[in-house]
């Protein structure tokens, strides 16, 4: 699981994928409340799990990588066919886009934005 700085703005900066967050157990989250040093934590209690205690503490949602594949297969008939596109997306035009990206959940995010959204991470933005 990814924890570092750069994955939290990234998910941070992802407005449209927070949007999509519906808070369950074991998912992880941080605290920017607290500023980027808050430690990384699963939801564990049912306080955690309130979206109203997580907007409070200005929560953003870290998506796991099999929470980010869910998010885009159902833009796909087989789960074949979206390894399929990721490998396609990969090794095509933007090739060295995603070639400087050191996570799996970072990977993942970028393919995201960039399928779904049109979206490349640059500078510290989605543009």
């Amino acid at each position: 699981m990814d924890k570092s700085s750069a994955y939290i703005k990234m998910c941070e900066s992802a407005k449209v994928m927070q949007k999509k967050w519906k808070p369950e157990f074991g998912d992880f989250f941080v605290s920017m409340s607290l500023g980027l040093t808050s430690p990384c934590q699963p939801i564990m209690s049912d306080l955690e799990k309130k979206v109203s205690y997580l907007k409070t503490i200005k929560a953003v949602w870290l998506p796991r990588q099999d929470q980010l594949q869910e998010i885009i297969i159902e833009n796909y008939a087989m789960p074949w066919d979206l390894a399929i596109a990721f490998s396609n997306v990969l090794m095509g035009e933007n090739a060295s886009y995603f070639e400087k990206i050191d996570s799996m959940e970072k990977l993942w995010l970028a393919f995201i934005m960039l399928e779904k959204y049109k979206k490349k991470w640059n500078d510290g933005e989605w543009v």
